[in-house]
Protein backbone atom coordinates (compact mmCIF):
# COMPACT_ATOMS: atom_id res chain seq x y z
CA UNK A 1 0.00 0.00 0.00
CA UNK A 2 3.13 2.19 0.14
CA UNK A 3 2.27 3.71 3.51
CA UNK A 4 5.06 5.76 5.07
CA UNK A 5 5.89 3.85 8.25
CA UNK A 6 9.61 4.67 8.47
CA UNK A 7 11.26 7.85 9.78
CA UNK A 8 14.82 8.97 10.43
CA UNK A 9 15.71 10.99 13.54
CA UNK A 10 18.85 13.07 13.99
CA UNK A 11 20.23 12.41 17.47
CA UNK A 12 22.43 14.25 19.97
CA UNK A 13 24.76 11.59 21.42
CA UNK A 14 26.92 12.51 24.40
CA UNK A 15 30.71 12.24 24.44
CA UNK A 16 30.70 8.75 25.90
CA UNK A 17 28.50 7.46 23.07
CA UNK A 18 26.12 5.88 25.57
CA UNK A 19 23.44 8.53 26.04
CA UNK A 20 21.07 10.43 23.75
CA UNK A 21 19.37 13.73 24.54
CA UNK A 22 15.57 13.88 24.66
CA UNK A 23 13.72 16.98 25.80
CA UNK A 24 16.66 18.16 27.85
CA UNK A 25 17.38 14.85 29.59
CA UNK A 26 20.01 12.21 28.83
CA UNK A 27 18.56 8.79 28.08
CA UNK A 28 20.79 5.67 28.09
CA UNK A 29 21.18 3.90 24.77
CA UNK A 30 20.21 0.25 24.57
CA UNK A 31 23.09 -1.94 23.40
CA UNK A 32 22.35 -5.07 21.36
CA UNK A 33 25.44 -7.28 20.88
CA UNK A 34 25.75 -8.83 17.41
CA UNK A 35 28.18 -11.45 16.12
CA UNK A 36 28.76 -11.54 12.36
CA UNK A 37 30.42 -14.77 11.24
CA UNK A 38 32.88 -14.20 8.36
CA UNK A 39 34.09 -17.07 6.18
CA UNK A 40 37.85 -17.51 6.42
CA UNK A 41 38.28 -14.77 9.00
CA UNK A 42 37.55 -13.96 12.60
CA UNK A 43 33.98 -13.19 13.55
CA UNK A 44 33.12 -9.51 13.86
CA UNK A 45 31.72 -8.39 17.20
CA UNK A 46 29.69 -5.20 17.37
CA UNK A 47 27.14 -3.43 19.51
CA UNK A 48 24.08 -1.99 17.83
CA UNK A 49 23.18 1.22 19.62
CA UNK A 50 19.45 1.91 19.93
CA UNK A 51 17.76 5.16 20.95
CA UNK A 52 14.08 5.60 21.78
CA UNK A 53 13.60 6.08 18.02
CA UNK A 54 15.39 2.90 16.92
CA UNK A 55 18.84 1.64 15.92
CA UNK A 56 21.54 4.10 14.86
CA UNK A 57 21.90 3.07 11.22
CA UNK A 58 24.57 5.75 10.85
CA UNK A 59 26.94 3.52 12.83
CA UNK A 60 26.85 0.84 10.15
CA UNK A 61 27.11 3.31 7.28
CA UNK A 62 30.04 5.11 8.89
CA UNK A 63 31.81 1.79 9.49
CA UNK A 64 31.51 0.97 5.79
CA UNK A 65 32.71 4.45 4.85
CA UNK A 66 35.74 4.09 7.11
CA UNK A 67 36.74 0.91 5.28
CA UNK A 68 36.41 2.58 1.86
CA UNK A 69 39.52 3.91 0.09
CA UNK A 70 40.04 7.62 0.90
CA UNK A 71 39.43 8.79 -2.67
CA UNK A 72 35.93 7.23 -2.61
CA UNK A 73 35.11 7.76 1.03
CA UNK A 74 31.91 9.64 1.88
CA UNK A 75 31.91 12.13 4.76
CA UNK A 76 30.75 10.68 8.09
CA UNK A 77 27.06 10.83 8.85
CA UNK A 78 25.64 12.47 11.93
CA UNK A 79 23.86 10.06 14.32
CA UNK A 80 20.66 8.90 12.59
CA UNK A 81 18.12 6.61 14.29
CA UNK A 82 15.68 4.54 12.27
CA UNK A 83 12.04 4.38 13.45
CA UNK A 84 9.99 1.62 11.77
CA UNK A 85 6.78 -0.10 12.76
CA UNK A 86 8.34 -3.50 11.94
CA UNK A 87 10.90 -3.00 14.73
CA UNK A 88 8.24 -2.66 17.43
CA UNK A 89 8.19 -5.60 19.87
CA UNK A 90 4.41 -6.16 19.71
CA UNK A 91 3.95 -7.28 16.10
CA UNK A 92 0.72 -9.31 15.79
CA UNK A 93 0.75 -9.64 12.01
CA UNK A 94 1.17 -13.43 12.01
CA UNK A 95 -1.86 -14.04 14.26
CA UNK A 96 -3.84 -11.71 11.98
CA UNK A 97 -3.14 -14.01 9.03
CA UNK A 98 -4.14 -17.06 11.04
CA UNK A 99 -7.44 -15.40 11.93
CA UNK A 100 -7.99 -14.41 8.29
CA UNK A 101 -7.66 -18.05 7.29
CA UNK A 102 -10.69 -18.81 9.45
CA UNK A 103 -12.82 -15.79 8.51
CA UNK A 104 -16.27 -16.67 7.14
CA UNK A 105 -17.65 -13.17 6.47
CA UNK A 106 -16.69 -9.49 6.20
CA UNK A 107 -17.02 -8.92 9.94
CA UNK A 108 -14.62 -11.74 10.83
CA UNK A 109 -12.28 -10.71 8.02
CA UNK A 110 -11.99 -7.12 9.25
CA UNK A 111 -11.71 -8.29 12.87
CA UNK A 112 -8.64 -10.28 11.84
CA UNK A 113 -7.17 -7.26 10.05
CA UNK A 114 -7.40 -5.12 13.19
CA UNK A 115 -4.32 -6.89 14.55
CA UNK A 116 -2.36 -6.57 11.30
CA UNK A 117 0.75 -4.41 11.89
CA UNK A 118 3.23 -4.28 9.01
CA UNK A 119 3.70 -3.88 6.11
CA UNK A 120 0.45 -2.17 5.17
CA UNK A 121 -1.18 -4.09 2.34
CA UNK A 122 -4.11 -3.77 -0.05
CA UNK A 123 -6.47 -6.60 0.92
CA UNK A 124 -9.44 -7.42 -1.29
CA UNK A 125 -12.38 -9.51 -0.16
CA UNK A 126 -15.15 -11.50 -1.84
CA UNK A 127 -17.58 -14.14 -0.62
CA UNK A 128 -20.04 -16.63 -2.06
CA UNK A 129 -22.96 -14.35 -1.16
CA UNK A 130 -21.80 -11.72 -3.63
CA UNK A 131 -20.24 -9.21 -1.23
CA UNK A 132 -16.94 -7.51 -2.05
CA UNK A 133 -14.67 -5.35 0.07
CA UNK A 134 -11.29 -3.70 0.40
CA UNK A 135 -9.14 -2.75 3.40
CA UNK A 136 -5.66 -1.29 3.85
CA UNK A 137 -4.74 -2.31 7.42
CA UNK A 138 -1.57 -1.77 9.37
CA UNK A 139 -0.07 0.64 11.84
CA UNK A 140 0.40 3.95 10.07
CA UNK A 141 1.87 6.59 12.38
CA UNK A 142 0.30 9.85 13.37
CA UNK A 143 3.11 12.38 13.75
CA UNK A 144 3.13 15.32 16.16
CA UNK A 145 4.58 17.40 13.33
CA UNK A 146 6.01 16.94 9.86
CA UNK A 147 5.36 14.23 7.31
CA UNK A 148 8.46 12.08 7.71
CA UNK A 149 9.94 13.11 4.38
CA UNK A 150 13.12 14.48 5.99
CA UNK A 151 15.07 13.51 9.13
CA UNK A 152 13.54 15.07 12.24
CA UNK A 153 15.29 16.37 15.35
CA UNK A 154 15.13 13.46 17.78
CA UNK A 155 16.15 15.48 20.82
CA UNK A 156 13.31 18.00 20.64
CA UNK A 157 10.38 15.60 20.86
CA UNK A 158 8.50 17.74 18.34
CA UNK A 159 8.15 15.01 15.70
CA UNK A 160 7.25 12.01 17.85
CA UNK A 161 4.77 9.39 16.75
CA UNK A 162 1.68 9.98 18.88
CA UNK A 163 -0.31 6.93 17.79
CA UNK A 164 -1.74 5.19 14.75
CA UNK A 165 -4.45 6.07 12.26
CA UNK A 166 -7.58 4.50 13.79
CA UNK A 167 -8.51 1.23 12.08
CA UNK A 168 -12.02 2.42 11.19
CA UNK A 169 -10.51 5.44 9.42
CA UNK A 170 -8.03 3.50 7.28
CA UNK A 171 -8.87 3.23 3.56
CA UNK A 172 -11.65 0.70 3.02
CA UNK A 173 -14.71 -0.12 0.91
CA UNK A 174 -17.59 -2.54 1.20
CA UNK A 175 -20.09 -3.28 -1.56
CA UNK A 176 -19.51 0.00 -3.43
CA UNK A 177 -22.31 1.14 -5.80
CA UNK A 178 -20.03 0.53 -8.79
CA UNK A 179 -19.83 -3.19 -7.88
CA UNK A 180 -16.11 -2.96 -8.71
CA UNK A 181 -12.98 -2.60 -6.58
CA UNK A 182 -9.62 -2.02 -8.25
CA UNK A 183 -6.27 -1.82 -6.48
CA UNK A 184 -3.04 -1.57 -8.46
CA UNK A 185 -0.52 0.10 -6.12
CA UNK A 186 -2.03 3.55 -6.74
CA UNK A 187 -2.91 6.10 -4.07
CA UNK A 188 -5.69 4.47 -2.02
CA UNK A 189 -7.42 7.72 -1.01
CA UNK A 190 -7.91 11.10 -2.72
CA UNK A 191 -5.73 14.07 -1.66
CA UNK A 192 -8.40 15.33 0.75
CA UNK A 193 -8.13 12.26 2.97
CA UNK A 194 -7.97 13.26 6.65
CA UNK A 195 -4.72 11.45 7.51
CA UNK A 196 -1.19 11.36 6.13
CA UNK A 197 -0.64 7.98 4.48
CA UNK A 198 2.53 8.64 2.55
CA UNK A 199 4.06 10.63 -0.28
CA UNK A 200 4.96 8.29 -3.11
CA UNK A 201 2.58 6.34 -5.30
CA UNK A 202 2.71 5.50 -9.00
CA UNK A 203 0.43 7.36 -11.32
CA UNK A 204 -2.88 5.42 -11.41
CA UNK A 205 -2.44 4.27 -15.01
CA UNK A 206 -2.74 0.55 -14.24
CA UNK A 207 -5.85 1.03 -12.10
CA UNK A 208 -7.45 3.22 -14.76
CA UNK A 209 -6.73 0.68 -17.49
CA UNK A 210 -8.27 -2.11 -15.41
CA UNK A 211 -11.40 0.00 -14.89
CA UNK A 212 -11.59 0.76 -18.62
CA UNK A 213 -11.30 -2.92 -19.51
CA UNK A 214 -13.89 -3.95 -16.95
CA UNK A 215 -16.36 -1.39 -18.27
CA UNK A 216 -15.77 -2.52 -21.85
CA UNK A 217 -16.22 -6.19 -20.95
CA UNK A 218 -19.33 -5.56 -18.85
CA UNK A 219 -21.00 -3.70 -21.70
CA UNK A 220 -20.97 -6.88 -23.80
CA UNK A 221 -21.60 -9.72 -21.35
CA UNK A 222 -21.32 -10.88 -17.77
CA UNK A 223 -17.71 -11.07 -16.70
CA UNK A 224 -15.98 -14.44 -16.90
CA UNK A 225 -12.57 -15.71 -15.76
CA UNK A 226 -11.42 -15.34 -19.37
CA UNK A 227 -12.09 -11.59 -19.15
CA UNK A 228 -9.85 -11.30 -16.12
CA UNK A 229 -7.15 -13.36 -17.82
CA UNK A 230 -7.18 -10.89 -20.73
CA UNK A 231 -6.96 -7.97 -18.28
CA UNK A 232 -3.92 -9.49 -16.57
CA UNK A 233 -2.23 -9.87 -19.98
CA UNK A 234 -2.97 -6.30 -21.16
CA UNK A 235 0.03 -4.20 -22.26
CA UNK A 236 -1.54 -0.89 -23.33
CA UNK A 237 0.66 1.93 -21.95
CA UNK A 238 -1.32 4.87 -20.58
CA UNK A 239 2.03 6.35 -19.60
CA UNK A 240 3.04 6.56 -23.26
CA UNK A 241 -0.42 7.83 -24.17
CA UNK A 242 -0.01 10.72 -21.70
CA UNK A 243 3.63 11.64 -22.41
CA UNK A 244 4.31 10.89 -26.06
CA UNK A 245 2.09 13.64 -27.57
CA UNK A 246 4.04 16.24 -25.56
CA UNK A 247 7.35 14.86 -26.79
CA UNK A 248 6.24 14.70 -30.41
CA UNK A 249 5.05 18.31 -30.23
CA UNK A 250 8.51 19.44 -29.07
CA UNK A 251 10.90 17.30 -31.08
CA UNK A 252 12.71 18.52 -34.18
CA UNK A 253 14.44 15.39 -35.57
CA UNK A 254 17.40 16.22 -37.77
CA UNK A 255 18.67 12.82 -38.95
CA UNK A 256 16.87 10.32 -41.23
CA UNK A 257 16.95 7.71 -38.46
CA UNK A 258 15.40 10.09 -35.93
CA UNK A 259 12.71 11.09 -38.45
CA UNK A 260 11.87 7.42 -39.11
CA UNK A 261 11.66 6.83 -35.36
CA UNK A 262 9.24 9.75 -34.96
CA UNK A 263 7.15 8.50 -37.89
CA UNK A 264 6.79 5.10 -36.25
CA UNK A 265 5.78 6.73 -32.96
CA UNK A 266 3.10 8.82 -34.68
CA UNK A 267 1.51 5.60 -36.00
CA UNK A 268 1.71 3.75 -32.69
CA UNK A 269 -1.39 2.49 -30.87
CA UNK A 270 0.41 2.69 -27.46
CA UNK A 271 0.41 -1.09 -27.01
CA UNK A 272 3.73 -2.11 -25.44
CA UNK A 273 3.65 -5.61 -26.89
CA UNK A 274 6.88 -7.55 -27.11
CA UNK A 275 6.95 -7.16 -30.90
CA UNK A 276 6.42 -3.38 -30.81
CA UNK A 277 9.19 -1.25 -32.34
CA UNK A 278 7.51 1.98 -31.24
CA UNK A 279 7.56 0.94 -27.57
CA UNK A 280 11.32 0.33 -27.85
CA UNK A 281 11.88 3.81 -29.26
CA UNK A 282 9.62 5.47 -26.71
CA UNK A 283 11.27 3.62 -23.80
CA UNK A 284 14.75 4.66 -24.97
CA UNK A 285 13.61 8.25 -25.46
CA UNK A 286 12.05 8.40 -22.00
CA UNK A 287 15.13 6.73 -20.48
CA UNK A 288 17.35 9.58 -21.70
CA UNK A 289 14.86 12.36 -21.01
CA UNK A 290 15.30 12.80 -17.26
CA UNK A 291 19.13 13.12 -17.43
CA UNK A 292 18.81 15.60 -20.32
CA UNK A 293 16.47 17.76 -18.24
CA UNK A 294 17.87 17.56 -14.70
CA UNK A 295 21.40 16.14 -14.65
CA UNK A 296 22.91 19.62 -14.81
CA UNK A 297 20.82 20.65 -11.79
CA UNK A 298 20.91 17.48 -9.67
CA UNK A 299 24.30 16.06 -10.61
CA UNK A 300 24.96 12.62 -12.09
CA UNK A 301 24.56 10.58 -8.89
CA UNK A 302 21.21 12.08 -7.88
CA UNK A 303 19.95 12.10 -11.47
CA UNK A 304 20.67 8.37 -11.71
CA UNK A 305 18.53 7.78 -8.61
CA UNK A 306 15.84 10.16 -9.83
CA UNK A 307 15.30 8.68 -13.28
CA UNK A 308 14.03 5.35 -11.94
CA UNK A 309 11.20 7.21 -10.17
CA UNK A 310 8.99 6.88 -13.20
CA UNK A 311 5.93 8.57 -11.72
CA UNK A 312 7.96 11.55 -10.49
CA UNK A 313 9.68 11.89 -13.85
CA UNK A 314 6.37 11.57 -15.69
CA UNK A 315 4.69 14.28 -13.62
CA UNK A 316 7.75 16.51 -13.95
CA UNK A 317 7.98 16.05 -17.73
CA UNK A 318 4.29 16.76 -18.22
CA UNK A 319 4.46 19.94 -16.11
CA UNK A 320 7.73 21.14 -17.67
CA UNK A 321 6.72 20.61 -21.29
CA UNK A 322 3.16 21.86 -20.82
CA UNK A 323 4.50 25.08 -19.30
CA UNK A 324 7.46 25.21 -21.72
CA UNK A 325 9.68 25.80 -18.68
CA UNK A 326 12.99 26.86 -20.24
CA UNK A 327 14.68 27.01 -16.83
CA UNK A 328 14.58 23.22 -16.58
CA UNK A 329 15.17 22.60 -20.28
CA UNK A 330 18.33 24.74 -20.34
CA UNK A 331 21.60 22.93 -19.67
CA UNK A 332 23.45 25.21 -17.25
CA UNK A 333 26.77 23.52 -18.13
CA UNK A 334 26.80 25.11 -21.59
CA UNK A 335 26.98 28.79 -22.60
CA UNK A 336 23.95 28.40 -24.90
CA UNK A 337 20.36 28.67 -23.69
CA UNK A 338 18.76 25.36 -24.64
CA UNK A 339 15.03 25.32 -25.35
CA UNK A 340 12.65 22.51 -24.44
CA UNK A 341 12.61 21.59 -28.13
CA UNK A 342 16.39 21.21 -28.14
CA UNK A 343 16.47 19.13 -24.96
CA UNK A 344 13.64 16.81 -26.04
CA UNK A 345 15.31 16.34 -29.42
CA UNK A 346 18.66 15.62 -27.75
CA UNK A 347 17.05 12.88 -25.63
CA UNK A 348 15.53 11.37 -28.78
CA UNK A 349 18.91 11.39 -30.54
CA UNK A 350 20.58 9.75 -27.53
CA UNK A 351 17.87 7.10 -27.25
CA UNK A 352 17.95 6.22 -30.95
CA UNK A 353 21.75 6.08 -30.94
CA UNK A 354 21.60 3.77 -27.93
CA UNK A 355 19.27 1.41 -29.80
CA UNK A 356 21.47 1.50 -32.90
CA UNK A 357 24.41 0.33 -30.78
CA UNK A 358 22.38 -2.44 -29.21
CA UNK A 359 20.20 -3.65 -32.08
CA UNK A 360 21.83 -2.47 -35.31
CA UNK A 361 20.69 -0.05 -38.00
CA UNK A 362 17.59 -1.97 -39.22
CA UNK A 363 14.83 -0.29 -37.22
CA UNK A 364 12.28 -2.91 -38.21
CA UNK A 365 14.19 -5.36 -35.99
CA UNK A 366 13.99 -3.14 -32.90
CA UNK A 367 11.37 -5.29 -31.18
CA UNK A 368 10.72 -4.34 -27.59
CA UNK A 369 11.40 -7.87 -26.38
CA UNK A 370 14.78 -7.82 -28.13
CA UNK A 371 16.09 -5.62 -25.31
CA UNK A 372 13.39 -5.97 -22.66
CA UNK A 373 14.02 -9.25 -20.85
CA UNK A 374 12.39 -10.24 -17.58
CA UNK A 375 15.26 -11.47 -15.41
CA UNK A 376 14.94 -14.17 -12.75
CA UNK A 377 18.33 -14.33 -11.00
CA UNK A 378 19.15 -17.28 -8.78
CA UNK A 379 19.13 -15.98 -5.23
CA UNK A 380 22.70 -16.16 -3.99
CA UNK A 381 24.52 -17.70 -6.96
CA UNK A 382 23.63 -15.36 -9.82
CA UNK A 383 26.80 -13.41 -9.01
CA UNK A 384 28.92 -16.46 -9.96
CA UNK A 385 29.39 -16.04 -13.71
CA UNK A 386 30.04 -19.73 -14.37
CA UNK A 387 26.82 -20.76 -12.62
CA UNK A 388 24.53 -18.02 -13.97
CA UNK A 389 23.61 -19.84 -17.25
CA UNK A 390 22.70 -22.96 -15.27
CA UNK A 391 20.73 -21.39 -12.44
CA UNK A 392 19.35 -18.01 -13.54
CA UNK A 393 16.61 -17.48 -16.10
CA UNK A 394 15.37 -14.66 -18.32
CA UNK A 395 12.63 -14.37 -20.93
CA UNK A 396 11.91 -11.68 -23.58
CA UNK A 397 8.87 -9.71 -22.46
CA UNK A 398 6.52 -6.83 -23.20
CA UNK A 399 4.85 -4.19 -21.04
CA UNK A 400 6.17 -1.19 -19.14
CA UNK A 401 5.79 0.22 -15.63
CA UNK A 402 2.29 1.53 -16.38
CA UNK A 403 0.75 -1.55 -18.03
CA UNK A 404 -1.51 -4.00 -16.23
CA UNK A 405 0.94 -6.74 -17.24
CA UNK A 406 3.62 -4.71 -15.57
CA UNK A 407 7.13 -4.59 -17.05
CA UNK A 408 9.27 -1.78 -15.58
CA UNK A 409 12.85 -1.42 -16.74
CA UNK A 410 15.91 -1.27 -14.51
CA UNK A 411 17.66 2.04 -15.08
CA UNK A 412 21.01 0.61 -14.00
CA UNK A 413 20.71 -2.26 -16.53
CA UNK A 414 18.74 -0.88 -19.47
CA UNK A 415 16.40 -2.33 -20.53
CA UNK A 416 16.11 -5.35 -18.24
CA UNK A 417 13.00 -6.03 -16.19
CA UNK A 418 13.87 -6.83 -12.58
CA UNK A 419 10.40 -6.39 -11.06
CA UNK A 420 7.80 -8.89 -12.22
CA UNK A 421 4.28 -10.07 -11.38
CA UNK A 422 5.56 -13.07 -9.48
CA UNK A 423 2.19 -14.72 -8.99
CA UNK A 424 -1.18 -14.31 -10.70
CA UNK A 425 -4.53 -15.76 -9.77
CA UNK A 426 -8.20 -15.59 -10.71
CA UNK A 427 -10.63 -16.69 -8.01
CA UNK A 428 -14.07 -17.89 -9.12
CA UNK A 429 -16.52 -18.08 -6.20
CA UNK A 430 -19.41 -19.22 -8.42
CA UNK A 431 -20.50 -22.88 -8.54
CA UNK A 432 -18.38 -23.28 -11.69
CA UNK A 433 -15.27 -22.81 -9.50
CA UNK A 434 -13.10 -21.91 -12.49
CA UNK A 435 -10.23 -20.63 -10.33
CA UNK A 436 -6.80 -20.30 -11.95
CA UNK A 437 -3.23 -19.48 -10.95
CA UNK A 438 0.12 -18.75 -12.54
CA UNK A 439 3.58 -18.88 -10.98
CA UNK A 440 6.52 -17.00 -12.49
CA UNK A 441 9.21 -19.65 -12.88
CA UNK A 442 8.51 -23.11 -11.46
CA UNK A 443 7.61 -25.14 -8.41
CA UNK A 444 10.97 -26.83 -7.80
CA UNK A 445 14.09 -25.20 -6.44
CA UNK A 446 16.34 -27.87 -7.96
CA UNK A 447 17.80 -26.79 -11.31
CA UNK A 448 17.86 -30.40 -12.60
CA UNK A 449 14.14 -30.83 -11.99
CA UNK A 450 11.78 -30.49 -14.99
CA UNK A 451 9.70 -28.23 -12.74
CA UNK A 452 12.53 -25.76 -12.07
CA UNK A 453 11.36 -23.38 -14.84
CA UNK A 454 8.39 -25.11 -16.51
CA UNK A 455 6.02 -22.23 -15.66
CA UNK A 456 8.07 -19.64 -17.48
CA UNK A 457 6.52 -19.99 -20.95
CA UNK A 458 3.03 -19.88 -19.45
CA UNK A 459 4.06 -16.86 -17.37
CA UNK A 460 5.21 -15.02 -20.50
CA UNK A 461 1.99 -15.85 -22.34
CA UNK A 462 -0.20 -15.19 -19.24
CA UNK A 463 -1.63 -18.68 -19.62
CA UNK A 464 -3.07 -19.74 -16.28
CA UNK A 465 -3.34 -23.21 -14.83
CA UNK A 466 -6.35 -24.65 -13.10
CA UNK A 467 -6.52 -24.57 -9.32
CA UNK A 468 -7.33 -28.04 -8.03
CA UNK A 469 -9.82 -27.37 -5.25
CA UNK A 470 -11.16 -30.88 -4.54
CA UNK A 471 -9.49 -34.04 -3.28
CA UNK A 472 -10.50 -35.88 -6.46
CA UNK A 473 -8.85 -33.27 -8.70
CA UNK A 474 -5.70 -33.23 -6.58
CA UNK A 475 -5.33 -36.99 -6.72
CA UNK A 476 -6.10 -37.15 -10.44
CA UNK A 477 -3.46 -34.54 -11.26
CA UNK A 478 -0.74 -35.79 -8.93
CA UNK A 479 2.60 -36.58 -10.57
CA UNK A 480 3.97 -38.30 -7.48
CA UNK A 481 3.82 -38.43 -3.72
CA UNK A 482 6.28 -37.22 -1.10
CA UNK A 483 6.02 -38.91 2.27
CA UNK A 484 7.65 -37.32 5.31
CA UNK A 485 8.25 -39.95 7.97
CA UNK A 486 9.34 -38.97 11.51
Amino acid sequence: MAADVEDLYREHIDGTGRFAEFRGAQEPLRMIPETIVVKGAAAVQMNVRVTRHGPLISDGLNAVNAATPPDRRAPPLEPLAFRWTALDPDDTTLPAFLLMNEAKNWSEFTTALRSFVVPSQNFVYADVDGHIGYYAPGRIPVRASGDGSAPADGWSGAAEWTGWIPFDELPHLYDPPSHVIVTANHRPEPPGYAHHLGLEWPEPYRAQRIIDLLIAAQSNHRLTPDDFARIQADTLSLHAKAVLPLLLARTQPATPTDREAVARLRRWDFDARGDSVAETIFAAWFQHLAPALVEDDLGTLLADRYKDRYSYVTRFVIRTLTANDAAWCDDTRTPEKETCEATVTLALRQGVADLERRLGSDMSRWRWDAVHHAVFPHQGLDAVAALRPLLSRSVPNGGDWSTVNVGPVATDRPYEQHTVPGYREIIDLSPANDSRFLDAVGESGHFLSPHYDDFQRDWHDVRHRKMRMSRTEVDAGAIGHLRLTP
